[in-house]
């Protein structure tokens, strides 16, 4: 009955076999429980004590030392001592020093008695557990020949119900030929099929090997007999994994398995995850595909250190059996595999990936086809078998690795997990956050992911307080703050227009509640890179909220705003071209808003919700944001602008950008004529697009300022770009208080210009302080039309007069008269018009400074009541019919002053 009793022995085991060779155990061997999967991926691990893989597939649990194994293969019981039980309610069997507990009627499973015959031989049950070491199956067999096959009654076949060895032909015949030179793995057993097949070819039983038993017929074939093995087996005694790391045999050594968020050989180092690092032991798993089923397109940028490795994988089951798709390295090919349910199509690359460099990969599916380009080589395309197009994806997708390799291996062509590094993936355009789900990040869960761009800032020195990050995962840069750039922070050139690097952005005070119901905003820009954030402004860092952004996202412009009830999207129809100067116009009124780039077809588009107000506490923000994890979820904001930024306009008011005193980081000077400051004579330069006007001081004209004026102008000239300041007593006296008489002499060439300007400092361009309570009166043209516009302080006053005559390239003689809340306008002597402010107040109020013929930033400076300087000429200018202004000897500062003359100002 030898080896019948041998097998029915092993089918004691629940799921499967193990032959245990530990030398640190008792003389007899076990035979004890083995499980699939790994220690790794056991969902719930089930060893009580320590679990140790097996090479050829599966694992098994260990007890530490003074403890065995129970029958269940997972849990320990202490060694019994038998001189401290000879009382204490034990049998003896007869055999000297040989105790064995008696059994408890009480227990529903009873420990199995082990008696002894007269003989001294054991004596074994049909349902005992057989101590084994190792099994000789070749003592006093003759060896076979090389050629010989077995049998049809050769086969060897497990009967789970009578417990026997059957010999039959099962499989191919290659399958049964036996080699007495070979070592042989035993695969998992038991099952509730009436015949399990065993391969032979696969047992993993030494050579030489005893069984521990008597009573074996010699003459029958696959005999044994005892023989001692010793093979240290590595266990977790004493390997404490912290922060929550569980310890398991990988790769016959002890190693604690860190869950995401640690790292280190006891896990313990905290890491965020951004550019996730794996060393082939571990994974990352993101949320399930969405909007996949029927196409998909998938970029990732890796940079392997193994040419083998499980990229990327998801699918309906957790065996992959059907609907599935991966990505992986195979003897250093990236090969793509997918299958719609019908059969599996596979797309190889046709070259290499570069070990230990950076590699991208770019990956389409549609319905049942598919596309592979490595590193922008040639594009590999291949189809699915069968009439399915479609795939159910219900796992999660997993990068790097999988939590049990052993039973997706053969469906996705590797049994290895990746080794290397992962810069970004993007699937359907939307780039995956690497870090742990919550409030930014997207990965739900994950193994022995470490972070590469850990110590990139070691040997670092940023100088001028600059700040050393990682800008990805193998390069770090210096964050400097404003007024220096360069690699180390170690320029600090002037900047005259501004540029981004990509990790840039400038600060500003936030637009409050000043853009509640109407927004405008007016950009020059030339982008270097397709994607970045140009201007953000939120409501709060909790990425919830109001915000209003612009940015580029593959090279169209996206103007995105949302009131507190759900974003509206407004993307340009065209992408702008890199390298070139572009102007955007974005505006919202409540709901609705606007934007066209250039002279694209104008985009229109509203936000969800009923709200209609906009409201932005945080500050804003230029250029990209120094910290995304603070911005909309909405918004969509991740990456910063590469370029140069010209001109900022919101609501009327230019924002300055490249003034002093400004806070940022890494903003450092663009590529503009300005930057070589053509102007001379302390002319200021202000750039147009690729070309730049100077603004010369007075006394001086020309394209640069290079040329001094010979004689001082009687009849000043403005060009729309032009103005005289006033800042005398006698001058500014008599325009404030409750009274003003103006007279004045003009030549108008342009429709729109501000002619003259008196009031009190304007709000800054992004503050929340209503300008309609703002002391001030106006005179200018507007669209052709004359008019005078004042403010006492409670209510403005509008006085308008329309005549094309005034075009004629004349002089026409204005006068403007107020008294208190009345006004009148006299043109020529005989055309009057008249009006009155509102309220109660009659005295104006002003800075004591008056501009004639224009002043800076006029937009911003008059509230957008008008919007460029005056074109034309000027002459003959009186105040309170008694005072003649001497109009440039009296100016205390002037730009673009040049002596008038009948030629009409281009």
């Amino acid at each position: 009955m030898g080896l019948s009793i041998y097998w029915r022995a092993m089918l004691t085991v629940t799921l499967g076999i193990l032959i245990n060779t530990d030398a640190s155990t008792a003389s007899k061997g076990k035979i004890l429980a083995f499980f699939q999967k790994t220690c790794a991926t056991a969902v719930k691990n089930p060893c009580e004590q320590t679990c140790v893989d097996i090479k050829s597939g599966g694992f098994f649990c260990q007890c530490g030392p003074g403890y065995n194994i129970n029958p269940d293969g997972m849990t320990c019981t202490e060694i019994w001592h038998p001189e401290e039980k000879r009382d204490a309610g034990y049998e003896k069997t007869g055999v000297e020093e040989n105790y064995f507990p008696v059994e408890d009627e009480g227990n529903s499973r009873p420990s199995p008695k082990i008696r002894y015959n007269a003989d001294g031989e054991m004596v074994v049950s049909d349902n005992d557990v057989v101590h084994i070491k190792s099994i000789d199956l070749t003592r006093d067999v003759p060896p076979l020949e090389a050629d010989n096959r077995l049998g049809s009654d050769s086969g060897v076949v497990l009967d789970s119900r009578r417990g026997q060895v059957q010999l039959g032909g099962y499989g191919r015949p290659e399958d049964n030929i036996v080699d007495p030179r070979r070592t042989y793995d035993i695969p998992e057993g038991g099952t509730e099929n009436d015949h399990v097949e065993i391969n032979i070819n696969s047992l993993d039983i030494s050579e030489g090997g005893e069984i521990e038993q008597e009573n074996v017929d010699s003459s029958k074939p696959f005999s044994g007999e005892l023989q001692e093995e010793e093979e240290e087996v590595p266990t977790c005694q004493g390997f404490m994994c912290k922060n929550n790391g569980s310890c398991a045999i990988v790769k016959n050594k002890a190693t604690c398995l860190c869950p995401l968020g640690h790292y280190g050989k006891m896990c313990e180092r905290e890491v965020e995850v951004r550019y996730p690092k794996f060393q082939g032991t571990g994974y990352l798993a993101l949320p399930v595909l969405r909007d996949a089923h029927k196409e998909f397109s998938v970029s990732l940028e890796f940079k392997p250190e193994a040419p083998y490795g499980l990229l990327l994988f998801s699918g309906e089951f957790s065996n992959a059996r059907t609907d599935f798709f991966s990505v992986a390295l195979e003897d250093g090919f990236v090969v793509m595999r997918f299958d719609c349910g019908t059969g599996t199509a596979v797309l190889r690359s046709l070259g290499r990936v570069r070990l230990a460099e950076w590699n991208s990969v770019v990956l389409t599916r549609v319905d049942n086809r598919a596309t592979l380009r490595l590193n922008g080589g040639h594009q590999v395309e291949g189809v699915s078998r069968g009439e399915y197009t479609r795939i159910t994806f219900r796992l999660n997708l997993f990068l790097g690795g999988y939590v049990d390799m052993d039973t997706i291996k053969a469906r996705v062509g590797t049994e290895h997990q990746f080794v290397g590094c992962v810069q970004e993936l993007r699937i359907n355009g939307h780039r995956f956050d690497f870090r742990p789900n919550g409030p930014v990040g997207e990965a739900e869960f994950g193994i022995n992911v470490g972070e590469c761009s850990y110590g990139v800032c070691d040997q670092v020195q940023c100088l001028n307080n600059g700040k050393c990050v990682a800008r990805s995962a193998d390069k770090h840069i210096c964050l400097c703050p404003y007024g220096y750039h360069g690699n180390s922070c170690e320029k600090d050139s002037p900047v005259h227009i501004p540029h981004f690097s990509g990790h840039s952005y400038l600060e500003l005070a936030g637009l409050q509640r000043s853009v509640l119901s109407y927004t405008e905003i007016e950009l020059v820009f030339k982008p270097t890179y397709h994607d970045g954030t140009i201007l953000y402004n939120g409501y709060s860092r909790d990425r919830r909220g109001d915000f209003i952004s612009i940015a580029l996202e593959a090279g169209h412009l996206v103007f995105r705003f949302d009131l507190g009830t759900g974003p509206a999207e407004l993307r340009s129809v065209d992408p702008v071209t890199l390298n070139k100067w572009h102007l955007v116009r974005a505006s919202r009124t409540g709901l609705l808003g606007t934007l066209q780039v250039d002279d694209q077809p104008v985009v229109s588009g509203q936000s969800q919700g009923a709200y209609t107000q906009l409201t932005l506490l945080d500050s804003l923000y230029l250029g990209g944001h120094p910290n995304y994890d603070h911005t909309s979820k909405h918004s969509r904001a991740s990456r910063s602008f590469n370029g140069c930024l010209q001109k900022v306009v919101i609501n009327k008011k230019s924002v300055n950008i490249m003034g002093k005193n400004l806070v940022g980081v890494n903003v450092g000077p663009c590529s503009h004529p300005c930057a070589g400051k053509p102007c001379m004579n302390d002319g200021q330069c202000k750039p147009r697009f690729d070309s730049y006007v100077c603004h010369c001081r007075l006394g001086f004209f020309n394209t640069n300022c290079e040329d001094a004026q010979e004689q001082v102008p009687t009849n000043p000239m403005f060009n729309g770009e032009s103005y005289l300041k006033y800042t005398q007593k006698a001058v500014t006296k008599r325009v404030s208080g409750n009274r003003m008489d103006l007279q004045m002499y003009i030549r108008p060439y342009g429709y729109d210009g501000l002619i003259f300007w008196s009031g009190e400092d304007q709000p800054s361009s992004l503050s929340p302080r209503s300008s309609s309570t703002q002391d001030f009166i106006a005179l200018g043209f507007h669209r052709g039309g004359l008019q005078l516009r004042y403010n006492l302080g409670s209510g403005e006053a509008r006085v308008g007069y329309n005549d094309s005559r005034l075009f004629d390239g004349e002089w026409h003689f204005i006068r403007v008269q107020r008294d208190k809340q009345d006004a009148y306008m006299e043109i020529d002597g005989r055309e009057v018009v008249e009006g009155s402010s509102e309220g109660e107040y009659t005295s104006l109020n002003t800075n004591n400074i008056v501009y004639l013929g224009g002043m800076p930033d006029v937009v911003d400076a008059t509230g957008g009541r008008f919007t460029s300087s005056f074109v034309g000429c000027i002459r003959s200018m009186k105040l309170a019919t008694v005072h003649d202004v001497n109009l440039v000897g009296d100016a205390y500062d002037g730009v673009n002053i040049e002596q008038c003359s009948k030629k009409r100002i281009s």
